[in-house]
């Protein structure tokens, strides 16, 4: 078997992963129309939990950097969780995808699979904020 290549099955989708290419590719960054769906249809609540989220992004790519460097997958995985609670509430779906997967799977995952996650999810981090950025602008 070719090791930069797998099939991941995650909540009944699969997913083909070839390293190197963002594994979220297949959800948007920012889905406005489900953000309004969580909050049952409050668009000012949905924009300002949006607003929220793209404010603390930066203290969790800090937070992970840190305990990913510590190799403390304890902190890790705690920081991981708590993002992935406050992602549920904001139409964000590819770092929500990553995010979650990791969090769920940290303790199984090699040394490398754990890096290429911590790189998609950094690479996602900067999307939901450069799109939230544009989004909010625009609302």
């Amino acid at each position: 078997m070719n090791s930069d290549f797998v099939v991941l099955i995650f909540w009944g989708i699969i997913d083909t992963v070839i390293f190197g290419v963002k594994m979220s590719d297949t959800f948007p960054v920012l889905d406005q129309k489900k953000a309004i769906q969580i909050v049952s249809g409050n668009k000012k609540l949905a924009d300002d939990l949006l607003l929220m989220l793209i404010k603390e992004l930066p203290e969790y790519t800090q937070s992970i950097q840190n305990e990913f460097k510590n190799e403390n997958k304890e902190e890790l995985r705690k920081i991981l969780h708590k993002m992935h609670g406050g992602l549920r509430y904001v139409g964000a779906p590819a770092l929500m995808d990553i995010v979650s997967r990791t969090d769920l799977e940290l303790f199984e995952l090699s040394d490398e699979q754990l890096k290429q996650n911590i790189t998609l999810i950094y690479q996602e981090i900067d999307r939901v904020i450069q799109e939230g950025k544009y989004s909010s602008t625009v609302s």
